[in-house]
């Protein structure tokens, strides 16, 4: 009887390894071999799920921020101030990213394809979608805020969703170069000067 493969949980395992391997190694100096080893499967196991070397980096960039994004959607709640439903998606998005930040270098290298001629498009493309849907998710959250009174409605609500993330983003290269700095309370002491006053203000504020 033949068995029967879970594919999806094969792939899942699949990227988790090379995930790990590529920010050991690297990805120029890590091989389909490597990979394979990594994951305890056989190389032409990897080609059953994808094409190249290239396909599976690709495919593991996805799957980390699909996860960091799962965690920060999961924090924020419809019953609380816009306040705490930005402080909550930071928070939660920087500690999965605390969570998983031995891979890391993993972003390093998508930014390094997002450059090359050969891989710009594909990788730059990617970036630009993770971007954009993290300022989407933020955006939403202050458009809501300024619907419910809690911020200013002459504040343009994409622009300060562009800063935060960048903001966030920058916060978490910095705790990966060094493990001593805190992102998360960095994070919390930003959006409560920008709530308190800083570029927003909150209803009945002066």
């Amino acid at each position: 009887m033949a068995r029967i493969v879970d594919r999806d949980a094969k792939r899942l395992k699949i990227l988790e390894a090379a995930g790990a391997r590529f920010a050991r190694s690297g990805y120029e100096a890590t091989s389909m071999d490597d990979l394979a080893s990594a994951a305890g499967v056989s190389k032409g196991s990897l080609y059953d799920y994808f094409r190249n070397k290239e396909d599976l980096f690709y495919g593991v960039f996805e799957w980390l921020q699909q996860v960091l994004m799962q965690a920060s959607l999961e924090r924020v709640r419809d019953g609380a101030t816009a306040h705490e439903r930005i402080g909550g998606f930071a928070e939660a998005a920087i500690g999965a990213f605390v969570e998983h930040v031995a891979l890391y270098p993993v972003m390093l290298d998508v930014r390094a394809a997002a450059a090359k001629t050969d891989t710009r498009e594909r990788f730059a493309e990617a970036m630009r979608n993770v971007y954009a849907a993290y300022r989407a998710e933020v955006t939403q959250l202050l458009l809501d805020g300024q619907e419910r009174g809690e911020i200013d409605r002459s504040r343009d609500a994409a622009t300060i969703a562009g800063m935060l993330i960048d903001a966030v983003d920058g916060l978490m290269l910095q705790y990966w170069l060094d493990p001593s700095f805190d992102p998360g309370r960095w994070a919390r002491e930003f959006i409560d000067g920008l709530f308190g006053g800083i570029g927003i203000k909150q209803t009945g504020s002066s």
